[in-house]
């Protein structure tokens, strides 16, 4: 049934097994940002690059960051809702790069919309650092920091979770959301395109209908990786998800050994800063899955509390 259907439609079939209480009309305005894309058939192209490998082309939206994806249509849906219950938001963002101007475009000049960006000072590429801090809309501010990626996510998750900082905007009528993974609204979207790639591969007849695949996912923050993950777990037939890291392979530690710490361990920069993070926060999502709430809690208390964990 798939075979027969665009992005667009895909992306709507799923959207609507999720329940989510929105109205049609809107989810339909939201997807069809896709065809500001390149391709408005097909915003994420699947290329073939040898006989049995191919990559799923995820940078061809306005700010070439595969991020558009999610938060095109996220900033939209948001927006509208906000603007439907009379609320002001304050979405703040955290990035090593390519969240930021993402969430920065998807947001520009929305109503009843401010946002909030961190980014670590020389922690991004230049393109991106430009991308953000000339953003010329009333509603974004751009705030560097001194400091990494972890710092300025660490900052984001600490803000969400205050209840002062929560009661000194509610006094302003303003509530507080964010645009990074710590979102699921975000994670839905994240979900789709692996769907959509096989899908691709089988209108091109690479792959037999069922047929099992591998699927390979730079990884830093885990959100793509989750999003793959929780396709699997909806039947997509994927036999592994390989998960490629740098330096600061934090996440190789975890999948190979079983441990995560960070008691001697130091960000390091390099020239792929969107995987410059030694605190994964998606993973959080996995252990949920596996083990629950409970020992989830536990686990995470002693990340953040004792610098490691042990599942």
């Amino acid at each position: 049934m798939l075979l027969k259907k665009s992005y667009k439609e895909i992306t709507l079939d799923i959207l609507k097994r999720f329940n989510i209480d929105i109205e049609e009309e809107i989810m339909q305005k939201a997807v069809s940002l896709y065809d500001t894309f390149d391709d408005a058939n097909d915003p994420t192209p699947l290329k073939q690059i040898e006989d049995d490998l191919f990559v799923n082309e995820l940078y061809h939206g306005p700010t070439r960051a595969f991020k558009d994806m999610a938060l095109q249509p996220f900033g939209y849906i948001l927006s509208h809702l906000a603007q439907k219950l009379n609320e002001e938001y304050l979405i703040l963002a955290a990035t090593s790069g390519d969240t930021g101007p993402a969430t920065l475009d998807t947001f520009a000049n929305k109503p009843n919309i401010k946002v909030a960006c961190l980014y670590p000072d020389g922690g991004t590429s230049d393109v991106q650092r430009l991308q953000m801090t000339t953003q010329k809309s009333d509603n974004v501010k751009v705030i560097g920091i001194h400091g990494n990626f972890d710092d300025a996510q660490s900052a984001l998750k600490t803000l969400l979770a205050s209840p002062t900082f929560k009661e000194a905007l509610e006094k302003k009528g303003i509530k507080l959301s964010a645009a990074n993974s710590v979102n699921f609204g975000r994670i839905i979207f994240q979900i789709i395109y692996h769907i959509y790639a096989y899908v691709a591969m089988l209108k091109q007849g690479k792959i037999k209908n069922g047929e099992p695949f591998y699927t390979i996912i730079p990884s830093g923050n885990f959100g793509n990786a989750l999003g793959a993950y929780y396709a699997k777990k909806m039947g997509l037939p994927i036999e592994k998800i390989l998960i490629a890291s740098n330096i600061n392979n934090i996440l190789t530690d975890l999948i190979t050994t079983g441990v995560y710490d960070l008691r001697h361990r130091h960000l390091l920069q390099t020239t792929s800063p969107a995987m410059d993070i030694l605190i994964s926060s998606n993973v959080e999502r996995v252990l949920f899955d596996k083990l629950g709430a409970t020992r989830t809690k536990e686990l995470m208390d002693s990340l953040k509390e004792k610098k490691h964990l042990y599942p």
